[in-house]
């Protein structure tokens, strides 16, 4: 179990893939060893980083363009997104970083206890419905 501090965001990062080097040595909390993990982190921080830049091109084109027959046609760049959103979550799973790849990693599984179903629906306070 690596207790130091995450290693320095590598360069070739742009502001995306930063974010997401320090979201995910921050949730690690110990979990991730840099000379191991160090490689599959960044592949993941570099995919952020590439399907934000696909989204702006998106986001600036508009979802729909007009094909080589004049057609409307979902942007090409979509694709793009949905195979990196796929790469994004194999990496996930082998990270650990959503509760079901925790627990089929088995590192959530003593956290479990403290969590209340009104803390998983979103608190417990709320006095919107009376009894």
């Amino acid at each position: 179990m690596h207790s130091g501090r995450a290693p320095r965001t590598p360069a070739t990062l742009g502001d995306t893939g930063r974010e997401v080097w320090r979201g995910v040595w921050a949730a690690g909390a110990g979990a991730f060893n840099p000379r191991t993990d160090r490689m599959v982190i960044q592949r993941y921080c570099e995919l952020h980083d590439r399907r934000a830049e696909l989204l702006a091109v998106i986001g600036q084109d508009g979802l729909m363009t007009t094909g080589s027959m004049g057609q409307a046609v979902m942007h090409p760049a979509l694709r793009f997104v949905e195979s990196t959103e796929k790469e994004l979550r194999a990496i996930e799973a082998v990270l650990g970083l959503s509760l079901e790849a925790r627990l089929r990693l088995g590192l959530a599984a003593n956290e479990l206890d403290k969590v209340t179903l009104a803390d998983i629906l979103g608190g417990g306070e709320d006095d919107e419905y009376d009894d």
